[in-house]
């Protein structure tokens, strides 16, 4: 499954400070799918590294399965597996999910003797702005650093909580050399992105490394570049990933493709469910492209929104439930 080069810049979130900002495409962070997606459990391989890395040269994610943590670094693509080694990832290996950028004119400072919150709290100051976005550096020597890596799953797709709780396995280096990568997201509603400071790491000599838990500075270089706009690309589904859906959304589709649209209160009462449970799996299949609001109710005629499916691949259209949530950030 292909990547459509116009999905790259599919939906931009401004993050506006005082007066409007203006930010040019290097400015702009790239993330391929929504966060809440992959922590539902969509660990499935949506594109390959090979045309996502056109988007940046710094950054991390995970691969096809949640198979080991993505480290992108002086625009080559690392994956660490289970067992703590890294090796560099074949272009033709899919993910499902991954933010870049190009750290772009950042700002560096020596830092030392900082624990991982106190880097963050330098981050923010750095930054000066609770909506800014933030692409961080950090290379040098660490008195501590606990990484952690996943192993490939296995469909039915747990959430991701469940993985990391049960399946995680973390590396505790004392005495580390090397560099982190990653980005200090504002806590934003809707879970599109992941908030706080998200750091993935590989040692100087290229052989291990993982995703950041705890970290203590002994001496390292920071650099920090600043953001507004991030490029989220929502990528197209096949009729094979709607066969695999667990029952209980199958069970959603059947009913609207045997009635055809309905309201979400119809809906409710035709499978016997509560509107907040209804509202939840709705938006699950809107986020993934699999069903649409009407906003107009059938044909545009009025009435409550109703809610039809959709069997085809999305090309470059936002599902508007995707729309709708992401332009409200």
């Amino acid at each position: 499954m292909g990547l459509d080069a116009g999905l790259a810049a599919v939906v931009t979130l401004q993050r506006q400070h005082g007066g409007a900002i203006a930010c040019s495409a290097d400015d702009a962070l790239f993330q391929l799918s929504l966060a809440h997606v992959l922590l539902d459990g969509g660990y499935d391989g949506l594109v390959t590294i090979g045309e996502v890395m056109a988007a940046g040269d710094h950054g991390l994610g995970t691969v096809d399965r949640l198979d080991g943590e993505l480290v992108v670094v002086d625009g080559v693509a690392w994956r660490v597996d289970v067992t703590g080694v890294a090796s560099v990832v074949p272009s033709e290996m899919t993910t499902p999910f991954v933010v870049l950028s190009r750290l772009e004119s950042p700002v560096r400072v020596r830092v030392s003797d900082l624990d991982r919150e106190q880097l963050l709290e330098r981050i923010d100051a750095i930054v000066g702005d609770a909506g800014g976005v933030a692409s961080v550096r950090l290379e040098g020597r660490f008195r501590r650093a606990l990484l952690r890596s996943v192993p490939a799953q296995t469909r039915p797709y747990r959430p991701y909580a469940e993985v990391c709780a049960t399946d995680e396995v973390r590396f505790d280096h004392q005495g580390f050399e090397g560099v982190f990568v990653g980005f200090r997201f504002p806590n934003l509603d809707g879970g599109a992105t992941i908030g706080g400071l998200h750091l993935h790491g590989l040692d100087s000599a290229r052989t291990t490394g993982g995703h950041n838990h705890e970290l203590l500075i002994d001496d390292a270089l920071l650099s920090v570049s600043t953001s507004r706009d991030i490029s989220i690309a929502l990528a197209d589904r096949s009729m094979v990933e709607l066969l695999e859906m667990p029952g209980e959304l199958r069970a959603v589709q059947r009913v609207l493709l045997r009635r055809g649209p309905l309201s979400e209160t119809q809906l409710s009462a035709a499978l016997g469910l509560d509107l907040i449970e209804t509202t939840r799996r709705l938006r699950w299949l809107s986020d993934r492209g699999f069903v649409d609001e009407l906003p107009g109710g059938v044909a545009g005629l009025g009435g409550a929104p109703r809610w039809k499916m959709t069997l085809r691949t999305r090309g470059q259209r936002i599902p508007a439930r995707a729309g709708e949530l992401l332009a409200g950030l």
